[in-house]
C-alpha cells in the first residue's frame, strides 16, 4: 500500500490542530473578559487533527462525515436564518455593528471553506484507495449532506413554533416591563426544566430598536 495518503493525512491534520488550538485560545479569552462566543470548531478540530496526523483511516471516515454534516448543516442555516430571526433585527444589528456582522459572516465564510477544503482532501483517490485496500468501507456522501440539509429544515420548523407559544409570549411580556415601550422583541432562547419543585422556564429576549439591540434575561416557576 502506497504512503501517499499519509501525506494528505498530516496535512490535514496539522491545518485542523493549528485551527483547533488558536479556537481555543481565543474561547479561553472570551470567557475571561466576558466576550460572547461561539464556534464548533475548537475540541472537534484539535481531536480530528490528532487522529489524522496518527494516520487513523477509521477517523479519516468518521472526520469526513461530519465535516460534510456540518458543511450542509452551516450552509443551509444561511438560507433557513430569516425564518429563525426577524429580518429587521439583522438589519439593525448590521447596521448598528457594521464591523461585528462583517466579522461574523468573515468566520462563517472561513469556517464553510475549511470544511469544504477538509471534505475535499480527505476525499482524494489516494486516501480512497488507503481505505478500500485496508478493508473498510468507502461511505457515500450524501447521507451527511442530506442529514445536515434535513436537521436545519426541521429546526426552521419548530424553533418557531416553540418560540411563538405561549410561553414565550410571557418571557417578552417579562422583557417589556424591564424594558419599556418603543422596542420590538424576539425570544431567541427558552429554557425550560421539569423536576420535583415545578416546572422553570428561563430565556433570552432580544429587544431592539432604531437605536440599540440588547439580550433581556427573563426566568420564572410555574
Amino acid at each position: 500500500m502506497s504512503d501517499q495518503h499519509l501525506s494528505i493525512l498530516k496535512r490535514v491534520g496539522w491545518v485542523l490542530l493549528l485551527v483547533g488550538v488558536i479556537d481555543i485560545a481565543y474561547m479561553i479569552y472570551c470567557i475571561s473578559n466576558s466576550i460572547s462566543y461561539s464556534s464548533s470548531l475548537n475540541i472537534f478540530a484539535v481531536i480530528a487533527g490528532v487522529f489524522l496526523l496518527r494516520g487513523n483511516l477509521r477517523a479519516v471516515a468518521i472526520i469526513r462525515w461530519f465535516t460534510v454534516f456540518m458543511l450542509a448543516a452551516m450552509l443551509s442555516m444561511m438560507v433557513v436564518w430569516p425564518v429563525l430571526q426577524p429580518w429587521d433585527l439583522t438589519r439593525t444589528q448590521f447596521r448598528l455593528n457594521p464591523s461585528g456582522t462583517v466579522l461574523w459572516l468573515a468566520f462563517i465564510a472561513f469556517a464553510a471553506g475549511l470544511l469544504f477544503w477538509v471534505a475535499r482532501e480527505l476525499g482524494r483517490d489516494p486516501v480512497r484507495t488507503a481505505i478500500t485496500g485496508a478493508g473498510r468501507k468507502w461511505r457515500d456522501m450524501r447521507v451527511p449532506a442530506a442529514s445536515g440539509v434535513a436537521l436545519v429544515a426541521l429546526l426552521g420548523v419548530l424553533l418557531p413554533m416553540f418560540l411563538g407559544g405561549e410561553t414565550a409570549n410571557r418571557a417578552k411580556a417579562m422583557a417589556e416591563q424591564q424594558l419599556g415601550p418603543g422596542y420590538r422583541l424576539h425570544v431567541s432562547s427558552l429554557h425550560v426544566v421539569s423536576n420535583a419543585q415545578g416546572k422553570t422556564v428561563s430565556s433570552v429576549v432580544t429587544a431592539w430598536n432604531a437605536n440599540e439591540v440588547k439580550n433581556v434575561s427573563v426566568s420564572w416557576r410555574e
